[in-house]
């Protein structure tokens, strides 16, 4: 019955993911009702199974109990939001900077947003924001044979209809119980996934879009406090800064 039951389930967000969109790309999906965190089940699964091309690999988790964000900070991840670790292969990329990496996921999944009239803003680096409270998450990370790029792999985490801490939002809590189906953005994570490849191939174009939907034009050093002016986001996805005559990039 519970092998049923997560057949069943990845069953309806493959079923969705198809119905909605035009992919050329074949996921292999996995569900686990609860698990400590998808990273870990990912890199279990994908060391027995490895990634081929056009065929993706995404885990999802209805609960995890030890999630992990940016910078190894806690990621809550209770029943009732989407979270995911996913893993393409990408060979023939020239791809190696994680941080723009995770800047394209966020653009993808902030258009998906948008669609459903929504105005959503990014925090640099991986944050998605509305009305200044953490609506989504994002953990990109590259993975490389020698100097050669071999995956792709991005973590995410969005708060649908579960319980969120007071800095958090849910899309429930934002446009009440309409679009609250789990499945429904399964699929469009997984369309985020597949569209920020694209947007990989355009850097001037995703930084710019990246740019317009910056939280805030303001930024704090948390070590020494100063506050420096966010001139934008250079080719590489680092954080321009200014303050007086000193201007300084931010990487992640």
């Amino acid at each position: 019955m519970k092998n049923k039951k997560i057949y069943r389930g990845t069953g309806l967000i493959y079923k969705s993911h198809k119905f909605n969109h035009s992919s050329q790309m074949s996921w292999r999906l996995k569900l686990k009702p609860i698990c400590a965190s998808t990273e870990i089940e990912l890199s279990n699964w994908i060391a027995e199974n490895p990634v081929k091309k056009n065929q993706p690999v995404a885990i999802f988790s209805s609960c995890q109990r030890f999630g992990k964000g940016q910078s190894g900070r806690t990621w809550y991840a209770p029943k009732g939001g989407v979270w995911v670790s996913a893993a393409i292969k990408k060979e023939d990329s020239h791809e190696n900077n994680s941080q723009l990496y995770g800047l394209a996921v966020a653009l993808a999944l902030v258009e998906r947003i948008e669609c459903i009239g929504l105005n959503v803003d990014i925090k640099w680096p991986n944050d998605l924001l509305v009305n200044g409270q953490k609506l989504a998450g994002i953990l990109p990370r590259l993975f490389f044979r020698g100097e050669k790029l071999r995956l792709l792999r991005v973590g995410v985490g969005l708060n649908v209809f579960n319980n969120v801490p007071t800095e958090g939002i849910s899309l429930k809590q934002i446009i009440g119980d309409k679009t609250m189906n789990i499945n429904f953005w399964s699929s469009e994570v997984l369309l985020a996934i597949e569209r920020s490849l694209d947007l990989l191939e355009n850097r001037s174009f995703l930084c710019s879009q990246v740019e317009q939907r910056l939280w805030s034009k303001k930024y704090i050093d948390k070590e020494t406090g100063l506050r420096w002016n966010i001139k934008g986001i250079n080719s590489n996805g680092g954080l321009i800064l200014s303050k007086k005559d000193k201007v300084k990039v931010l990487s992640d």
